[in-house]
């Protein structure tokens, strides 16, 4: 014979699990959003409650291809996000989350380079241009945009088209922040992220 409270409470610990699995999504996507339209204080207080469910989610993430990717996702936006912050504020705390992040991304570049490659090098060409390595994140900023459009992550490359925009802007190369913001406006078009290509050209008009 079925116990009965035993069957509610299993059924109410699925529809927590479930809740606490939504909630996750739920804050990715305000990170996401929030990083894009350079609202980076948001994109970190949101990255950050996603690290403190981090033992709520467990059981999603263990054998899940949707946790995987979404844990790893959240991993490579903390970094970008913590790299814009040590840029902004020269603090070393920021930078060593960047770097932390960075490291988690290089392992699975190792293990899924068609992913992440490119994730990786954007991340160095951030930490190449707060180190005022110019070269070296020129390089990297541009190799981000070919593996990812070799890859076909279109958001990815739009985002390393921008990225490289804001860089060379920085170094005052109009000529190349032209061309990556141009780019990248159009391949945010091409993803359907007319919101994102509209704040774009209104706040880089190049």
């Amino acid at each position: 014979i079925p116990d009965e409270s035993s069957d509610r409470h299993n059924m109410t610990n699925a529809k927590l699990a479930n809740a606490d699995r939504l909630l996750v999504f739920l804050y990715y996507f305000q990170v996401l959003v929030a990083y894009i339209f350079d609202d980076i204080e948001l994109a970190i207080k949101m990255v950050e409650k996603c690290i403190e469910m981090d033992e709520r989610i467990s059981f999603f993430k263990r054998g899940s291809i949707q946790g995987f990717v979404l844990d790893s996702e959240i991993t490579f936006l903390y970094g970008l996000t913590s790299l814009v912050q040590a840029r902004k504020t020269k603090e070393d705390i920021w930078k060593t989350r960047g770097h932390e992040s960075m490291k988690k991304v290089k392992k699975l570049a190792k293990d899924y380079p068609s992913s992440y490659q490119h994730k990786l090098l954007l991340l160095e060409a951030e930490s190449a241009f707060n180190a005022g390595n110019k070269r070296k994140a020129s390089e990297k900023y541009e190799l981000a945009v070919t593996l990812s459009r070799n890859n076909e992550f279109i958001q990815d490359q739009a985002l390393s088209c921008e990225l490289a925009g804001k860089f060379y802007a920085k170094q005052r190369n109009e000529y190349k922040a032209s061309h990556y913001y141009g780019k990248a406006h159009e391949l945010y078009l091409e993803w359907g992220a007319k919101g994102k290509a509209d704040h774009l050209r209104e706040n880089y008009p190049y």
